[in-house]
């Protein structure tokens, strides 16, 4: 039973743009070790630090440092059940590297403590120079057994920062890792967005002294001019079979929700009124598009379908609710305020169930996790722009603060594998 510690300080640990800060945690995690499996390697050391950073950052989970266990078993046969019961851990996860042919796979292991025997066995298979995110893959396994949920360590993020007068247009791991700089520019760039399948984004530059909706390829980076107006230009979003943009522009004078076919360039008006209509999400089904419209007065959440036209008003509670996004088919996500503060709510559209999300006070720009139970948005303090997340099952909250300048507009990506 006797292991030799390696303290690893990698460097590039230390790198994130991104650095995730849990505010609220769960009210009880699940208590866990996590150990190499008969080696001390350290692709090994470093693997387990990526995922139990992973964990951590879900404030979901209590993950136990070498220096609080009472013993450190190399196998399943090795623990001494009393030891981990007085600790109070649920269980053990031991993660074993096998490297082939540069491929480099995790095998891991989850053992119950209280039955004291392994009770789930995965495998990740590895593609070369990929150790991050196939660790990421082992992470979103465990949450999943844990939770019952699809974990989204494996995910990415697009967002835009600000810092001066240069905007960027980044995508990085969900842990803020290997950023990439999609667009530099000394002018704005809004509304990023994913196609669902992950392979091509779109957004709105006015690097040109005009609105221009790109699509950009994420593989080859070629960009694809898809619209240039004069007129105001903002929020394409992509249909779910990829086919079509919706978006919003003034090019007849008003603002209106317009739709194009990425392949033949045909543009359909959706909406049709004096009234200001923006922000155009799509329903899983692609049937309807949700927009916010103050036709009534204020700002509000309205449906159309996309073949009648026909519309109907979905939000009733509150002075202002905007930038909403469906949460599966009977649910939406989207800003809203009932007296001053601007915070993100969901609202159930069978039951008309309202509920406030978040607790900080100026909110915009909600986005939803491919697993439907984590929203990242944009909000401020004073004049400064970050991120911030909440957990809806668990209420877990947290912020992304970059480390320079401002962060706005996010978007998260679909499942990568």
């Amino acid at each position: 039973m006797k292991r030799i510690i390696f303290l690893l300080f990698l460097a590039y640990e230390f790198k994130a743009d991104l650095v995730l800060e849990i505010t609220e945690s769960a009210s009880k995690p699940v208590k866990i070790a996590i150990l190499e499996k008969n080696s001390n390697s350290l692709s090994g050391q470093e693997i387990i630090n990526v995922i139990s950073n992973d964990l951590k950052r879900t404030g979901e989970f209590k993950v136990l440092g070498m220096d609080e266990l009472l013993s450190i078993p190399m196998n399943e046969s090795e623990v001494i059940q009393r030891d981990w019961l007085l600790l109070d851990v649920d269980s053990i996860i031991f993660v074993e590297v096998q490297n082939e042919d540069n491929n480099l796979d995790i095998a891991y292991s989850i053992f119950d403590i209280s039955y004291n025997e392994t009770e789930d066995k995965r495998r990740v298979l590895g593609l070369p120079d990929s150790l991050r995110q196939s660790s990421h893959y082992v992470s979103d396994g465990i949450y999943k057994y844990f939770y019952g949920i699809e974990g989204i360590s494996s995910t990415k993020l697009m967002y835009v920062t600000r810092n001066s007068d240069t905007h960027k247009l980044i995508i990085s791991d969900a842990d803020g890792f290997n950023e990439q700089v999609l667009l530099k520019s000394n002018n704005s760039i809004i509304s990023p967005a994913w196609s669902t399948d992950a392979k091509e984004i779109a957004y709105v530059s006015f690097e040109n002294n005009r609105a221009q909706v790109f699509t950009q390829n994420l593989a080859t980076g070629k960009r694809n001019l898809v619209l240039s107006s004069k007129s105001s230009v903002s929020s394409p979003a992509w249909s779910p079979d990829n086919k079509d943009l919706a978006f919003t522009s003034t090019k007849d004078g008003n603002s209106e929700i317009y739709t194009i076919n990425l392949k033949s360039k045909k543009i359909t008006r959706l909406t049709e009124n004096l009234a200001i209509d923006t922000e155009p999400a799509w329903s899983p089904d692609g049937k309807n598009i949700i927009f916010t419209s103050d036709r009534s007065g204020s700002p509000q959440i309205y449906e159309i379908n996309v073949r009648s036209k026909l519309k109907r008003r979905l939000t009733t509670e509150g002075n202002y609710n905007a930038r909403a996004s469906y949460l599966g088919k009977n649910e939406i996500i989207f800003v809203h305020r009932s007296n001053i503060n601007f915070n993100i709510a969901k609202l159930d559209l069978g039951s008309r169930t309202l509920e406030v999300l978040t607790s900080t006070k100026n909110d915009e720009s909600p986005c939803i996790a491919p697993n439907g139970n984590v929203i990242i948005y944009s909000t401020k303090d004073g004049n400064l722009s970050y991120l911030a997340g909440i957990n809806i099952s668990s209420k877990v909250s947290f912020k992304l603060p970059a480390l320079y300048g401002e962060l706005k507009e996010p978007a998260w990506s679909p499942f990568l594998r």
